[in-house]
């Protein structure tokens, strides 16, 4: 009978172990420490094509953004900014793609001045001035970032309210390596299938009025630079979680079901590299 007393204490206890979570409290710091073996994971990278609906070259620049997307699935994130001479409506042609967000960073990268199209891959090389690429040199220096340790991963929990266009984002970023203390979270917001004008010069007439415009970006939910995680240095092995929420504008056109959050973690304050990116939609 004692045998049997105790068979079942220990069976017990194993089941409750194995079924019990743990609870991260505010302010959603968990120093708990997670598995650093970077075996299952991955640096992730983005393609950050600056673009404007008047540029006739950039379509093309446009579809090869998509095919090293697909070759490197899962890996490889696009976005579209919108920016400078070539995104300013005209009497003929309306739509406004421009953001604030937008503009802003393509006065601080430069891109447009630099000639569309081009792009940034994770903002690498700034500020040395090789950070803006022509689209033939976009997959050299993906095949380089891929090859390196991510220093953390990110997981992003999305939900919408449509009586209130409230996005609602739970992101977690766990640790890898030590990060500075001038890491930041930026959460950016991202429409893909918008049909509108795209003039594309291999064509003839170039006018292309049903183009389809994938990944632009929209507008931000904290600020085109994002927050800063911490003002020290956060241990390797560390898991953060921050909640952050959004209404849509009433005067927005945005369509919630093409919308998704594109969450990545960069150096805020000197390289502003992004070395960590997740994407998901906000309906799933």
């Amino acid at each position: 009978m004692k045998n049997k007393f105790f068979l079942y204490i220990i069976t017990n206890f194993f089941l409750l172990g194995l079924f019990s979570c743990d609870i991260i409290e505010p302010p959603y710091r968990e120093t708990t420490k997670v598995d650093t073996n970077t075996t299952d994971y991955v640096r992730k990278v983005l393609i950050e094509e600056y673009t404007g609906f008047r540029c006739g070259n950039c379509p093309e620049a446009a579809e090869h953004a998509h095919k090293l997307a697909d070759l490197y699935k899962g890996k490889v994130f696009l976005l579209k900014v919108h920016a400078g001479y070539y995104a300013i409506p005209t009497n003929q042609y309306t739509y406004d793609f421009r953001t604030p967000e937008a503009t802003e960073l393509d006065k601080f990268f430069g891109c447009s001045k630099a000639g569309n199209p081009n792009g940034l891959i994770s903002r690498y090389g700034y500020p040395t001035k090789s950070h803006i690429l022509r689209d033939q040199k976009w997959e050299e220096a993906i095949k380089t970032l891929l090859k390196e340790k991510p220093k953390m991963m990110i997981n992003l929990n999305n939900s919408f309210e449509p009586s209130t266009r409230e996005i609602t984002v739970n992101a977690e970023i766990k640790f890898i390596e030590e990060s500075k203390p001038n890491y930041a979270l930026a959460l950016y917001i991202v429409e893909d299938s918008i049909v509108q004008y795209q003039q594309d010069d291999r064509k003839r007439p170039p006018d292309v009025w049903d183009f389809v415009h994938d990944d632009v970006l929209r507008g931000s939910m904290n600020g085109t630079w994002g927050t800063i995680l911490s003002d020290s240095p956060i241990p390797a092995g560390t898991t953060i979680q921050r909640q952050y929420k959004y209404v849509i504008p009433q005067e927005k056109d945005w369509r919630p079901h093409h919308l998704k959050i594109m969450a990545f973690v960069h150096d805020h304050q000197s390289s502003y590299e992004i070395y960590q990116i997740e994407v998901k939609k906000i309906i799933q």
